[in-house]
């Protein structure tokens, strides 16, 4: 039996979201930064991986809509819109391995 490194770990902030912002506030692109950096601030993710299955749940505490996709290993998820005080599940099988989220995909 393989034991996986993380299993039912929080996330609170990847790697991904901060270099994505990091990137559209270097490139410019100053509607974009904004909001990916509040997103990564105030929005939680929590990332679950069990035997067979995978599931991100991002709760949206922010005071504004935010939109995000998962970030796997293969295809990506569709892109999530989630309003202030909502959250969103996305469940996949194991196989296609978590990389984070990619903020504001609307």
């Amino acid at each position: 039996m393989i034991l996986r490194g993380i299993r039912n770990g929080v996330l609170t902030l990847s790697a991904a979201a901060l270099l994505t912002a990091a990137a559209a506030a270097q490139a410019g692109a100053a509607s974009a930064a904004p909001a990916s950096v509040s997103a990564a601030s105030c929005a939680r993710v929590n990332h679950s991986s069990g035997y067979v299955t995978q599931t991100v749940k991002v709760t949206n505490n922010c005071g504004y809509t935010v939109s995000f996709s998962v970030r796997r290993v293969g295809p990506d998820s569709p892109c999530y819109i989630v309003r202030p005080g909502h959250y969103r599940t996305y469940k996949w099988g194991n196989g296609l391995n978590y990389q984070g989220i990619r903020w504001n995909c609307s």
